[in-house]
């Protein structure tokens, strides 16, 4: 594999990354050219929701090609184009065979909503203080517990669930993602739970 990477400006993120998608990239990943710098600058978005810009002012666009000749071919293709004069070629280089599926394992660590309730991804062993456990491994629907608000909630119906579990009779998870407030919820005593959700990938 080779990686094709390239400085654009923010207006050029998209067109450069529909391009290069349209020029038989295997992948395209947009980071900012000046993270780790006094220049860096933080966007935050919302899972579904639109991004806040397009990219940052300075940005690194990379591509993942098969072989050097084709990120060469898609390069020369793309800088002939009339928009592409503020587009740079930074490097064309080897990317080092790994294990990404570990590696993207690796990024997912179990993460504490209480001293004594986790929850864990299943390639993880639970901390010894776990009592209440929820296994969940990240996918494509929304809900890991790595968001703050997920943990909020959880955190919340974990530290209630002793005064709320004797008449907790319903429970609705709307909007449930991965279901794990549902799945929160009913370990900690909820009773009558429904989880519902419009994203197919929420099955």
């Amino acid at each position: 594999m080779v990686e094709l990477i390239l400085l654009a400006a923010e207006g050029d993120v998209e067109t450069v990354s529909d391009a290069l998608m349209e020029l038989d990239a295997l992948s395209v990943s947009v980071e900012d050219a000046d993270a780790d710098s006094e220049a860096e600058q933080a966007l935050f978005g919302e899972p579904g929701m639109p991004a806040p810009r397009a990219g940052w002012q300075r940005s690194t666009v990379k591509a993942l090609y098969p072989d050097e000749e084709a990120a060469l071919e898609a390069a020369t293709l793309l800088l002939a184009q009339e928009w592409a004069g503020d587009v740079h070629v930074v490097a064309v280089q080897d990317v080092p065979d790994a294990d990404w599926v570990r590696l993207t394992q690796s990024q997912f660590a179990p993460v504490e909503i209480t001293p004594s309730f986790w929850i864990v991804p299943t390639w993880h062993e639970p901390p010894a203080q776990a009592e209440r456990i929820i296994r969940l491994d990240p996918g494509l629907a929304f809900g890991t517990g790595t968001h703050p608000t997920t943990r909020m909630c959880l955190r919340w119906i974990a530290t209630q669930a002793p005064e709320l579990s004797p008449g907790w009779a319903r429970t609705l998870d709307y909007g449930c993602g991965s279901g794990i407030l549902a799945i929160g919820a009913a370990l900690h005593g909820a009773r009558g739970i429904e989880a519902v959700d419009i994203d197919p990938a929420a099955v």
